[in-house]
């Protein structure tokens, strides 16, 4: 199966889970991924107004979708499948 991989540096707009009735829409840099306890998280460089930009760190449970509008900011990877069978995911 192939995987999309996004890249680091591309503006992103993110829907997840904000906690309340809405979803939380994030729109920033793709800076990497993280672990946040025992969980993967995705970081992204976000504006602040007129102060400086802040990193936001969103949990890939609370994901509900990342939109993009230019596809070279998008590549497809070949993944094998775990020892496990599973497929692999990977957002770099």
């Amino acid at each position: 199966m192939d995987m999309i991989e996004i890249k680091k540096g591309g503006k992103y707009t993110v829907y997840s889970n904000g906690g309340g009735d809405e979803p939380m829409k994030t729109e920033g840099e793709f800076v990497g991924y993280t672990i946040l306890g025992e969980e993967g998280a995705i970081v992204f460089r976000v504006s602040n107004g007129d102060k400086k930009p802040l990193l936001r760190i969103i949990p890939v449970s609370g994901l509900f979708s990342i939109e993009f509008m230019d596809e070279d900011l998008m590549s497809v990877k070949n993944s094998d499948r775990n020892k496990d069978g599973d497929h692999a995911t990977y957002i770099s």
